[in-house]
């Protein structure tokens, strides 16, 4: 617990340089301030001095409040779960970025009034930014709340000494045959001259090998997803790592659409709308792949992993 509000703490201490540094700062700031440049550097647009200082204030006021709300809602002697993690670090970010949006901002009309501009003091908003890293490695590893994991299917019927394996092969239409009809209009116009267009075709035969076809196989080690006549591996995935099992129904959208997607707190292979197999991970995170029949490979991997935690 107090990990987490350490990192509270952590998260909100890029707040209080606005206001130290308006009391130094001042009798010597311009007023109006600078809050806009253009393409080419120069000003173009003005706020006043103490709105503009209110007003990140405000910001990062409001970003530390939410990161309090929520390290007090997780009970005390649990783990915090993602949402909590990632809670903290978007409060570190945004106070980061908005005390140095503030120091780059007042250093640069303090340095030239007449001619504001930011220059190489958007390091400090860049730097601020990523103080967002700082109170999420602080709070430690994340693991998801009860509510967050779903019961599971049902595992599959093994004995103690027994083994099992699942394997599968998985198509992509969508991912070959857009660049299979790519390659083919670039071999035919490499076939007549067009030189250059050579290395696209080589370009599109690799992604034919590597994601022509890719493997799912499920056993003792875990998920594999292996991609290719190459064998390429996309992911693994512990039977360690892995706290429930789930079937249900990818919708591309919801997964930031088609091929290998990777957004905050899960990643998923997608290669058409319909059922998958979903892993919830210790540490909050979510991996998905669309798979013909998944409750086959789902009730194997529980039973695998209730063995493993046995």
């Amino acid at each position: 617990m107090r990990r987490r509000w350490a990192a509270t703490a952590l998260a909100g201490t890029p707040a209080v340089i606005i206001p130290i540094t308006w009391w130094f700062w001042a009798g010597d700031l311009p007023d109006p301030i600078a809050t806009h440049w253009n393409a080419t550097g120069a000003a173009d647009r003005f706020s006043a001095t103490p709105r503009f200082a209110a007003l990140l204030v405000a910001i990062t006021v409001a970003a530390v409040i939410t990161a309090i709300v929520m390290v007090a809602r997780t009970p005390r002697g649990q783990r915090h779960g993602y949402a909590t993690g990632v809670t903290l670090a978007t409060a570190g970010a945004v106070t980061g970025s908005a005390a140095g949006m503030w120091v780059a901002t007042a250093t640069a009309a303090l340095a030239n009034p007449a001619d504001t501009r930011l220059g190489w003091r958007i390091l400090f908003f860049l730097g601020g930014l990523a103080w967002g890293l700082v109170p999420r490695w602080a709070a430690g590893p994340a693991t998801p709340s009860a509510a967050e994991i779903p019961s599971g299917v049902d595992p599959l019927d093994l004995g103690p000494s027994e083994r099992a394996a699942y394997a599968t092969s998985l198509r992509a239409p969508l991912l070959t045959g857009l660049p299979a009809a790519g390659g083919a209009v670039a071999l035919l116009l490499a076939l007549t001259g067009q030189r250059p267009m050579w290395l696209l075709v080589a370009v599109v035969a690799v992604v034919l090998v590597l994601f022509g076809r890719l493997r799912l196989t499920v056993d003792r080690r875990g998920l594999r997803l292996v991609a290719g006549l190459l064998g390429v591996p996309l992911k693994v995935v512990a039977l360690s790592k892995i706290a429930a099992v789930e079937v249900m129904e990818i919708n591309p959208a919801a997964w930031g659409g088609w091929g290998y997607r990777i957004l905050p707190g899960s990643s998923a292979m997608v290669l058409r709308r319909g059922p998958g197999l979903v892993l919830h991970l210790h540490g909050g995170r979510r991996f998905a792949v669309t798979v013909d029949r998944p409750e086959i490979p789902a009730a194997l991997l529980s039973a695998l992993v209730q063995r493993v935690g046995a």
